[in-house]
This record gives structure tokens, sequence and C-alpha cells, in this order.
């Protein structure tokens, strides 16, 4: 019987045992690598990062970043995505990296549970569910004490558990705060005080920790230590404004020395601080650290602090910038008119445009943004009463106001006091705000408001604010009294 010749076992029966061994692996494998990717990644879907893992969300949160270790349906994973509470968001994809841009503020001191069914959205190994307990920022606030051994001295006042308010002093008893600022990861506060090593009642800054990190829940910072900065027995530093990304913070310092060399300076994140040029005592500064708004003659000016921030700008006729939105894009000015009349004005600063909100005989006091993305501000606003037998008197009112059409609803009456300070709170569910009762100015070390009157008590009071901006309601918001002291600030 004849063989039949093919040139493939011919070939085979040539090779040696080695060459036909590797030959048989190489084929082998080459079958394994078919049959993988004929069947697909039988590995379990699992989440291989996840960017909201021991961090506190807060205001400032923007996304939640998740990334899978195969490639999956993106309508399923935001058909099965479940937050409780809600939490507001949009997606968007990169691959098997998915971002959840919130849209809304989370509520601070609350805890949200996500889960994400994740063996329901492949065949094969079934694995997990992915579920995470996401923890928001503490409901807690910053004020100077005015009451005992708090007198003078800053105070962290814990009120997420409202039942079980918790209280930490930050500050030594021989420093007397004038004025703090917050940085904005809420771990540290910058301030000035009354220093018993300088002479005459100087004031120099330092920050101090709050024990918090927002960042890194894992990782312990103790409370209260103290750091000076920038130590010159030459200056006084009277006033700070720090920017809330805690890019910029500007000084107002005044040569005790020489009292004609007095102005702003400016200290970047790192670095010392170096001078603008400009007198001035009433100025705020632009979140993101770019711009100053301060108060001159004749108008409002918006410096530039940074090299991207473009010209100068000066905005006649304005009093003066109450507040900056979050975005930074707006900002809020009281205007004096030729009637004698007052103005409340919005002035976009990319279009550089700028729009009435309302007008009325007296002066707005103060005005913050509402965080919220609806167009809101609650302002304080004064009545000028005169009783019988008694000079004219400004009696403040808080009010809320619709910054689109300019209708004002009055909240709550503030009187005996024109010198409230105002906080809102970072997820717009709360606004603070003080009140103080003055005496002649005695020494020194006597706190003091911005008019110079020294502080005999305070109190700092809690207004809840609704939750939904878009229901109307003509139920008053009942005020609540926190605690003895003045000058609150949300922690962010």
């Amino acid at each position: 019987m004849m063989e039949r010749f093919s040139p493939t076992t011919a070939l085979w029966k040539k090779l040696s045992l080695f060459d036909r061994t590797v030959g048989a692996i190489a084929i082998i494998l080459v079958l394994l690598i078919t049959v993988v990717l004929l069947r697909g990644n039988q590995s379990p879907l699992m989440v291989t990062q996840y960017s909201w893992r021991n961090t506190n969300i807060g205001a400032q949160t923007q996304a939640l970043a998740m990334t899978f270790n195969h490639p999956i349906d993106p309508g399923k994973i935001e058909a099965g995505l479940t937050i409780d509470p809600p939490l507001a968001g949009k997606t968007i994809w990169q691959g098997r990296r998915w971002f959840y841009t919130l849209t809304d503020i989370p509520r601070y001191g609350t805890n949200y549970q996500l889960t994400l069914p994740l063996p329901a959205m492949v065949r094969g190994p079934r694995g997990q569910d992915f579920t995470s307990l996401i923890t928001s920022r503490a409901r807690a606030l910053v004020y100077i004490g005015v009451a005992d051994e708090e007198r003078g001295r800053l105070i962290l006042y814990n009120i997420t558990n409202p039942q079980q308010p918790q209280k930490i002093i930050l500050t030594p008893k021989d420093l007397t705060v004038r004025q703090f600022q917050i940085y904005p990861q809420g771990d540290r506060l910058v301030f000035t005080a009354t220093d018993p090593t300088r002479r005459g009642g100087q004031q120099n800054i330092f920050t101090v920790t709050t024990g918090i990190n927002n960042l890194n829940t894992q990782t312990k910072v103790l409370p209260g230590k103290l750091e000076r900065l920038w130590e010159d027995q030459d200056y006084d530093n009277q006033h700070i404004a720090l920017a809330a990304n805690g890019g910029a913070l500007v000084i107002a310092r005044e040569n005790s020395q020489n009292p004609a060399d007095a102005g702003l300076w400016v200290a970047p994140r790192e670095g010392n601080p170096r001078p603008l040029g400009i007198n001035a005592d009433k100025f705020i500064v632009a979140p993101n650290g770019n711009f100053l708004a301060v108060a001159q003659d004749g108008g409002v000016g918006l410096i530039p602090l940074t090299p991207d921030a473009g010209a100068p700008q000066f905005l006649a006729a304005m009093e003066q910038a109450l507040d900056f939105s979050a975005d930074g894009k707006q900002l809020l000015l009281t205007q004096q008119n030729p009637d004698f009349s007052h103005s409340l004005i919005i002035y976009n600063l990319e279009e550089r445009t700028q729009r009435e909100v309302l007008q009325g005989p007296y002066p707005l006091l103060s005005c913050r943004f509402d965080p919220r993305s609806q167009p809101k501000a609650y302002c304080l606003q004064a009545d000028f009463i005169q009783r019988e037998g008694e000079p004219v008197q400004p009696e403040p009112y808080l009010a809320m106001i619709n910054l689109i059409n300019g209708q004002a609803r009055p909240l709550l009456a503030l009187p005996n006091y024109p010198e409230v300070d105002l906080s809102i709170a970072p997820d717009g569910l709360g606004l603070m705000f003080d009140q103080v009762a003055t005496g002649p100015n005695l020494g020194s070390q006597d706190l003091l408001t911005n008019s110079q009157r020294a502080i005999v008590d305070g109190r700092v009071w809690l207004l809840p604010l609704p939750g939904d901006l878009t229901a109307e309601t003509n139920v008053d918001p009942a005020p609540q009294e926190l605690t003895a002291g003045f000058a609150p600030r949300w922690m962010p």
C-alpha cells in the first residue's frame, strides 16, 4: 500500500524532540488565547480605584471617580447606582474610568450609603456588590469666645449632633484674637491677635491647627498647634482676608514707627508678604485668589493678584464690595445713586457687565450669596427709626433677595446692633449671625467690633434655611441660640 506523502508530516518528523515540544506548547497557548478572547474576561467585575475612600466630601467636592477592572456597559452602571440619601450628579466615561460629577452640594454632617450591584451587570463569576459609606464634612463653626476661659480665644464648635455638641478651645489665653479666616480644608485657621511679646498691643499673624483632616480621615492631627507668621516688630497687622482656595492672604498693615507707611500686602500660599501699594481697610479676595476687590475713592477697584488675572478694573460710583459667588464669576456690590438712594449691583467679572438688582433709600450693610445654584442672597438691610425722645437709629433686618427679579423677603428683625456678622453654611442649609452688647473701649486687650467699640457680651445664633429653594413658603424660620461668642464662621 502506497504511503500518502504530506510535507507537514515529513517536516514534523525531521524536527528534534525539543523543537516539537516547543511547537506543541505554542499551539496550546494559541488555542488558550483564542478561547479567552472568545469567552471574554471571566474575572469578577470589581472597582479597582475609588476616589472617595478615606475622605470627607463637602462643598468643594466636584466628582466621584471609579475605575473598573474590565469594560462594562455604562448604562448598567448608571441604572444600578443608588445613593441614600439621594445625591444628584451626572456621569462621564473615559474608557473603564467613570466620573460622577455632583450637581448638588452634599449635606454636612450626613452619612451617605453608595451601592453598585456589580454581580447583576456581568455574566460569569458573580463577585460582590460594591458598597461604600460616604461621610460628609462635620457641621461645625469657629467663633471668638466672650465668656470666662473662652474670652478672646478661638473656639471650634461641632454641632453635627445637636444633642451632644463638642467644643475645643484652639488658642492660648495670652493671645486676644481680633480676626480669623479658615483654610479651605478646615485643617487650619489664620488669625490676627494682640501678642504680649510685642509692644503697644500690636497684632501679629498666627496659624493654628483644628484637628480636622478632611482629605485623609485616617491621619490624626492634634488641634491647637500654633505657628507665628512673618515676625516683624515694625508692623501692626490690622485686617486679613483669605481666598477661599487658600491661595492668597491679603493683610492691612501699618508701620508702628511711621503711620504713613500703611497699606495692603499680599502673601501667596508659599512665601513672604509683598506690598501692593494700596491703602484700604475694606476689601475682599476672590475665591481663586486672582483678584482683590477694594473700596477706593469714587468706586471699587478690582486689583489683580496673579499674572494671569488681567488688567485692573475700576467700578465707578460703587460704595463697597460685599461678596463673591462661590465660582468667583460674580460680585455683589452696593452703589450710591445721584438721588442718594442705594442699589444692590451684581457684576459679572468675565463679561465685565453689571446689573441693578434692587434700589432703596437705605444702604445694604452686608450680603452673602446662597452657595447653591439658585440665584439668591441673604442681606442685612437697615431701616432708620426715630422713636420719641431719641435720635434716628439704624434698625437692621435680615432679608432673602432674589437676584433675578430683585424681590426681597424680610426674614428677621435684628434691633439694637447694626454690625451683625453673617456666615452662610457651605451646604446652604443654615445662616449664622451674632449680636453683641458693647461699651466704652477700656484697653488694648478689649474685644472690639469693626467700629472699635468694646464687646461686653455676645451671642451666636443659627437660622435654619430651607432645603428646597424652589418651594415658596410664608413661614419664617425661627433662630436658635447656639452659644456665647461673636464673629462666627462655618467650617468649609
